[in-house]
């Protein structure tokens, strides 16, 4: 296949580029302008067929030529973070340009289609287990609510029958290739810088990037129909978190014993603080949230369907991106 990919050159794009060149496809990569020459984009042209396209993706000609002559569309690209002085970049990019995107690759016939979503946008679930049939949820923060937005837009197109297939990835582990680290690993280092963090009760699943790298390249097959697939992972507890941290870095890390309710509160003080000083991808609400409930994930269909054994785990996941 000739797959159109936006994303590809960020940090899960960049491993689903790869696992498709190695699965025997073409791709074309959309990339932000000036961003042609990242270290990633000969790296992966060194793997396969590697088209560069230069183009902002809220236009709609750069999407008539990403789409031009292609048989399948990842759509990977997308604002992620915690930065709230973002908001209206992730309604553009992550919202509105997502439903544009997908609108017209079904409207160009592309099969499939996949939209690579996120867990937040079904956080927090009805009945506590995040599945395929989880409804979007309102969202508590920028990105969540414009990843929601974008997972509404996704299944009107499926109820009219398009072939777009929606992923939703937990939170994503590992090294990265040739990119900047992922979001996950923003929002440990400071904990690893400080060698220090929370002793509470309370985990989230997390997932090895190569795993959903995995599942996106089994999903290129041409007309298996509209499809949902949760990528959860594993439930790390943030105890295990901690001790894979120390692993990797060779540190030790105190832990500070710490109640949920309090965490959350500094979570909840961290997005008030972050509107106007930028704090990077630490500590927000929303991810204070999803540590202290540790919501479970419900992969079976995902695994079932794509004919995958099971998850790498995320704990070796985490001291190889240390690069150890």
């Amino acid at each position: 296949m000739r797959v159109a990919i936006t994303g590809g050159t960020g940090y899960l794009g960049a491993h689903t580029a790869r696992r498709l060149l190695a699965a025997g496809h073409e791709i074309r990569l959309l990339v932000a302008p000036g961003c042609a020459g990242d270290a990633v984009i000969p790296r992966l042209a060194a793997l396969g067929e590697v088209d560069v396209l230069d183009g902002d993706i809220r236009a709609s000609e750069t999407v008539d030529r990403l789409l031009d002559c292609c048989d399948a569309l990842i759509h990977a690209a997308g604002v992620v973070g915690t930065d709230r002085r973002r908001e209206a970049l992730m309604w553009e990019v992550n919202a509105h340009a997502t439903e544009a995107v997908l609108t017209r690759a079904a409207e160009a016939g592309l099969d499939p289609i996949v939209s690579v979503s996120s867990y937040s946008a079904l956080f927090p679930p009805p009945d506590g287990v995040i599945t395929a049939d989880t409804p979007p949820a309102p969202g508590r923060s920028p990105y969540a609510q414009t990843k929601a937005y974008a997972d509404r837009a996704a299944r009107r197109l499926q109820q009219r029958g398009a072939p777009v297939v929606v992923t939703y990835p937990s939170s994503v582990v590992g090294p990265p290739f040739w990119t900047a680290a992922g979001v996950t690993e923003r929002g440990w280092a400071p904990m690893v810088r400080a060698g220090a963090a929370p002793r509470m009760a309370g985990g989230m699943q997390m997932i090895d990037v190569r795993d959903v790298a995995d599942v996106h390249a089994a999903l290129m097959r041409a007309g298996c129909g509209p499809r949902r697939y949760v990528c959860g992972g594993v439930m790390l507890t943030f105890d295990a978190m901690i001790d894979a941290l120390e692993r990797g870095s060779g540190r030790p890390i105190r832990r500070i014993p710490l109640s949920p309710r309090l965490f959350r509160g500094i979570g909840w003080m961290a997005d008030k603080c972050a509107r106007v000083v930028p704090l990077g991808d630490g500590l927000s609400h929303e991810a204070a949230m999803l540590l202290t409930a540790a919501t479970p994930t419900d992969d079976a269909c995902t695994l079932t369907d794509l004919g995958l054994t099971g998850w790498r785990s995320p704990q070796q996941a985490i001291i190889a991106s240390f690069g150890r």
